[in-house]
């Protein structure tokens, strides 16, 4: 008679641990739970979206199942790289890393738990994988090593504890990079314009300078890496109330491109000046550093609508392509998703599934929601109370509409910042906990929504919780590499943290996608100061200080420097624009808004000898 045993199966098995665990915890126990629950969060839901289970871990691991190799290798890459771009702008020994490994073999199926050696086996691979790496097994390497681009290196067979046999193993860190992208050509080759300011607003205001400006460089840009700038489509419906459709379509297409990777697209704020003017090839190369434009026209009439566009050479003018898109009005997402491919096409851009899947996600189905959203944004740009509350009303009204429409929770989020930052509301604490609660169901509907991870990080900055906002600002950089408004809040936000050096490696890859917002925050002048780098400092101040006169923290940042540099007038002029700001000015509450002490003195000796108290 046949005897029965347990029921088997060949599956692969992922295993997972965070490395130097208990060290973190020693440092500092709440704030390393926190991050291992945003880290166990984003591995199981990365898991799930490549068909994998979770079926066991404790603690600060995981071990998941797939039924397919290389849908787990997948995975397992782009945890790794999401939880590296977590931990970008902390400090080396404050980063959480995870060791992965991944066995394709037999195991014992116990109800929902699988056990034996295929699972023993994939947590030794984990074992000799580094912290931030993966290792696999000779069968997963097998099925992947011509399907993925990634590179092993082979290990050779491998005693481990408890395995009977030697386990041939290959390991690999490559492919799975932090989002802190060293300063590309475009970065290094010019000198941008040095403009500062409080807010988006007071660096458009200031917008006339750049005509002036005589600092750019005279040759193009070196296209190593594909550049381009979405210039602002033009409005041929007739209607000049339909120019917020048209700078919406146009913000939307730069999003959708922004989240490729491997192409720098220049921020929407930056190409908005181009807005009714010429085109000239040559002199938007100059300006914003980009190896191509894409310009166009949008029109709408009634419930159709019609978007051309064409692509063009910075560098000899010529035009490699035109796009045609059109139709009702409910086709419009289905359009701007195949101009986004037809450009990311013809330049040859190496597309990621996962940033194909976030580019052409649709935000909403119900067009009317979307079309509330694109006037809520036309609002909010204008950065007055007024228009904030306008633009609120307008927000609430499309989650009415729809309410699964993530990019509405994330937009009113904002607009409940803005009170608090702009002193539009009495209830600023109130006020957070309302962008909180926004933010967090923004993510809750669409966990790629980077205005939602930065609207948070902004929140959990306000709170003093660092570690947590700038793993938050390092997750939105992540899903869209492009965004320059990620690098500006993070270049801040690690200055005042004392990461200078970290501070103006944000703010010089901000420079390169946004030359005038990156110049918006005084967390970039501070970075300079900190370095002793003080007529770096002045510079970027002084010309912060003309865009905004009454930014308090600005102009005592320009004192500070003055003062450093023994320039005396200058600093006692910069001194009484500080008091005649802000009257009650005392150096010693001034120097909270850094964390490092040796950081506060030395702005506190730059501030004294500029003759404040």
């Amino acid at each position: 008679m046949e005897e029965h045993g347990p029921r088997r199966k060949l599956t692969t098995i992922l295993s997972a641990d965070c490395a130097g665990y208990s060290r973190l915890m020693r440092a500092d126990e709440e704030g390393t739970f926190r991050v291992l629950q945003s880290c166990l969060e984003l591995i199981a839901r990365t898991i799930g979206e490549h068909e994998g289970r979770v079926f066991g871990g404790a603690g600060d691991s995981v071990v998941a199942e797939f039924p397919s190799p290389v849908e787990a290798v997948r995975a397992a890459g782009e945890i790794q790289k999401a939880i590296a771009a977590l931990g970008a702008g902390l400090v080396e020994d404050r980063r959480m890393r995870f060791r992965i490994g991944i066995n394709l073999g037999d195991v014992i199926v116990e109800g929902d738990n699988l056990i034996g050696d295929g699972v023993n086996v994939a947590a030794r691979l984990q074992g000799l994988a580094e912290p931030g790496g993966i290792c696999i097994s000779a069968g997963v390497h097998e099925q992947v090593k011509n399907k993925l681009t990634l590179a092993w290196d082979d290990l050779g067979d491998q005693s481990v504890k408890n395995i009977a046999e030697p386990v041939r193993a290959f390991r690999t860190r490559a492919g799975v990079p932090g989002p802190n992208r060293a300063p590309t050509a475009k970065t290094t080759a010019r000198r941008p314009l040095l403009l500062a300011g409080t807010g988006l607003l007071a660096a458009l205001a200031s917008i006339a300078l750049i005509a002036s400006y005589s600092g750019w460089p005279s040759r193009p840009p070196q296209c190593g890496r594909a550049s381009i700038a979405v210039l602002p489509f033009a409005n041929l419906s007739g209607d000049p109330a339909q120019e917020y459709f048209s700078d919406g379509t146009t913000e939307d297409v730069t999003a959708a491109l922004g989240r490729f990777s491997d192409l720098a697209v220049t921020a929407h704020a930056a190409a908005m000046p181009y807005k009714g003017k010429p085109v000239r090839p040559e002199e938007i190369s100059r300006d914003l550093g980009v190896c191509y434009i894409l310009t166009g026209s949008v029109r709408r009439s009634g419930e159709k609508f019609l978007v051309t566009a064409e692509l063009t050479d910075t560098h000899d003018g010529r035009h490699l392509d035109s796009y045609s898109e059109g139709g009702d009005i409910k086709d419009l997402f289905d359009a701007r998703n195949q101009l986004t491919l037809g450009v990311v096409g013809k330049l040859a851009i190496r597309i990621e599934d996962l940033e194909r899947r976030r580019a052409l996600k649709k935000p909403t189905a119900n067009l009317d929601a979307y079309d509330l959203v694109l006037r809520g944004r036309d609002l909010y740009a204008r950065n007055t109370r007024s228009a904030n509350n306008d633009a609120r009303e307008l927000y609430e009204k499309a989650i009415q509409l729809d309410p699964t429409y993530a990019s509405a929770y994330a937009a009113l989020g904002k607009t409940y910042k803005a009170a608090a930052f702009s002193g539009w509301t009495e209830f600023i604490d109130d006020a957070f906990v309302q962008a909180e609660r926004l933010a967090r169901r923004s993510i809750e509907l669409d966990k790629d929504s980077a205005e939602a991870h930065r609207l948070l990080g902004d929140v959990y900055s306000y709170r003093r919780q660092f570690d947590l906002a700038v793993s938050e600002l390092g997750w939105a950089i992540e899903l869209n590499p492009s965004d320059a408004e990620g690098y500006v809040y993070r270049g801040g936000l690690v200055a005042s943290l004392g990461r200078s050096a970290d501070a103006i490696a944000d703010f010089e890859i901000a420079k390169a996608l946004d030359p005038v917002l990156s110049f918006t925050s005084p967390g970039f002048g501070f970075a300079f100061y900190l370095q002793h780098r003080y007529e770096d400092a002045v510079t970027t101040f002084a010309q912060g200080a003309h865009a905004a006169p009454h930014d308090i923290i600005i102009r005592a940042g320009l004192a500070a420097s003055y003062g450093q540099l023994g320039r005396k007038p200058e600093a006692a002029q910069a001194a009484a624009d500080v008091l005649r700001t802000w009257p009650f000015f005392k150096v010693d509450q001034f120097i909270t808004n850094f964390q490092s002490e040796q950081d506060r003195a030395l702005i506190a000796e730059g501030l004294h000898k500029a003759g404040l108290e």
